[in-house]
C-alpha cells in the first residue's frame, strides 16, 4: 500500500511564495508529456518574480528555485530520458 499523499494543508503553509506553487507542481509532475510545460511554467514565474521587487529571502529562494530547475531538468536529462 502506498503512503498517503502530503496534506495539502502542510503543502501549503510550507510554501512561502506564491510562485513555489508552480515550481512545486514541476516538481511533483510524473507524466513526461506535461512536463516540460510545467518547467516552463516554472521558469517563467521565477523569471517574473526576479524581475519585481523582492526581499533578500526570496532573492535568495528564486535563485535556489532556478538552480534547482536546472540541475534537476537539464537538457540532456529531458530529451530522452522522460520519454523513455
Amino acid at each position: 500500500m502506498s503512503p498517503d499523499p502530503m496534506p495539502e494543508a502542510l503543502v501549503n503553509e510550507a510554501l512561502e511564495f506564491p510562485w513555489q506553487q508552480i515550481l512545486l507542481e514541476a516538481f511533483i509532475e510524473w507524466r513526461p508529456n506535461y512536463l516540460p510545460s510545467k518547467i516552463n511554467a516554472a521558469e517563467h514565474a521565477i523569471a517574473a518574480r526576479f524581475r519585481e521587487p523582492t526581499d533578500l529571502n526570496e532573492q535568495l529562494a528564486l535563485g535556489d528555485a532556478l538552480q534547482t530547475l536546472h540541475l534537476l531538468f537539464s537538457k540532456e536529462i529531458s530529451d530522452e530520458k522522460f520519454t523513455n
